[in-house]
């Protein structure tokens, strides 16, 4: 009897003993962005809310703008541009044909005029990377969300007085939610309605002065929204 007893109570301590390490110590997810180990995986699948670490302005992580401009992210752009964002703005002083010194994808054909506003994403001088001439200066974002490089003297660090001038936002690249977001908005829709009346049997590279004019106003009132703070969901493709 008393070997049946002692077994019982062996068998209450061992239950008693168990715990569960994952309630008592839950594990805390990374905020580091760049992850060496093999086969790792990136961790952030969302925009970045932290400057890069050990540079002297405030740009994106440096594993993040790899990424991001190695393709054109339109979603990206709009939401970054949004106004109270920390990301440093620049202005282009003349018209310049767009380059990718990353060696991404870029939109080729739109300029960058005057007056654009960019986002710095890197600054590129003499910090250990090779430079050949005078290359210093900074990969940037358009509002179009593509990147591209721009030298220093081609740029200034405040609006010019002309005002800011936005790249053209390329409607069928954006997110499905992100379009149907813009066109609850009346201002958007009429405008949108407006160029689809003066594009009305317009074949592809076969554009009017009335559907291009109607064009840039429709996209204006997008820039405008979202540089009113208009509401916009996050993007659905990411970097």
């Amino acid at each position: 009897m008393r070997a049946i007893t002692a077994f019982f109570l062996l068998v209450c301590v061992s239950c008693g003993s168990s715990s569960t390490p994952s309630a008592e110590h839950p594990k805390v997810a990374s905020t580091d962005d760049s992850s060496s180990a093999p086969g790792a995986t990136h961790r952030h699948r969302g925009l970045p809310d932290h400057c890069a670490r050990g540079k002297r302005e405030c740009v994106p992580p440096p594993g993040w703008v790899k990424r991001l401009c190695d393709d054109v992210y339109p979603d990206v752009a709009l939401n970054m541009f949004k106004p109270g964002t920390r990301w440093k703005r620049l202005y282009m002083l003349a018209r310049a044909e767009p380059f990718n010194a990353s060696g991404g994808a870029s939109l080729l054909g739109d300029k960058m005029e005057r007056g654009e506003e960019v986002i710095a994403l890197k600054r590129r001088d003499n910090d250990g990377e090779l430079q050949v001439g005078d290359n210093s200066g900074y990969d940037v974002l358009r509002w179009n969300g593509a990147c591209a490089t721009i030298h220093d003297g081609d740029f200034s660090r405040e609006p010019l007085r002309q005002g800011i001038v936005h790249s053209k936002i390329e409607w069928r690249r954006l997110g499905l939610d992100l379009r149907k977001a813009l066109e609850a908005q009346p201002d958007i829709a009429a405008a949108q309605d407006a160029r689809r009346k003066a594009c009305k049997g317009m074949g592809y590279g076969d554009v009017g002065k009335d559907c291009e004019v109607n064009d840039r106003k429709f996209m204006d009132e997008i820039v405008r929204y979202v540089q009113d703070g208009g509401a916009i969901p996050a993007p659905s493709r990411l970097p």
